[in-house]
């Protein structure tokens, strides 16, 4: 594997944003996926996408790079956060659900689609999988508060997140999978 670098980075405009706007769990399995140079055109498989609406303001990806000099490795830590308002029983029985899945395969939608507000696509624990390593449900002290849970989910990944490209919906890149 070379590693030479093919390519620098230019400043593009200012038409970013952050945050996430909703993550996709899948309850099944992935048979595959078609990527190239980064880039995830296809998710194969069956089960289902869930998708978790999140509150504005209260979700979050951030991906680390996470190399050993002196081992000579390098991984990927891939944390996304997520927040559901309310405690209650239905929510109660997703984290458990959750919590108790060591192999969960994420989509991450950001914030960051100007257009149509159709955000990109991340996805998350492709090849090891993210398992919640954190979180609370908690009533709040003052009445402005949140009540509700927080969750943080971790992968450790050999390579970073890829996007995965869509022409207006994760509906148009998964083949066999469905979205709830």
């Amino acid at each position: 594997m070379a590693c030479n670098l093919s390519s620098g980075f230019s400043l593009g405009c200012r038409d970013n944003i952050g945050g996430i706007k909703n993550v996709y769990i899948l309850s099944g399995s992935v048979a595959g996926v078609t990527a190239s140079t980064g880039a995830i055109s296809d998710i194969s498989g069956s089960g289902t996408f869930y998708k978790f609406e999140l509150p504005r303001n209260v979700g979050d990806f951030t991906e680390t790079p996470t190399p050993s000099l002196e081992n000579g490795t390098v991984y990927y830590s891939q944390v996304t956060n997520i927040a559901m308002h309310k405690l209650q029983a239905s929510i109660r029985n997703q984290v458990k659900v959750l919590t108790a899945n060591p192999d969960l395969k994420i989509v991450v939608e950001t914030n960051n689609g100007v257009d149509d507000y159709v955000g990109q696509f991340f996805y998350v624990g492709r090849y090891r999988g993210s398992t919640v390593t954190g979180g609370s449900g908690a009533s709040g002290t003052a009445m402005g508060d949140m009540n509700g849970y927080s969750l943080t989910f971790e992968a450790m990944e050999p390579f970073p997140a890829e996007e995965v490209t869509t022409t207006g919906a994760l509906l148009s890149a998964l083949t066999g999978i469905t979205v709830s």
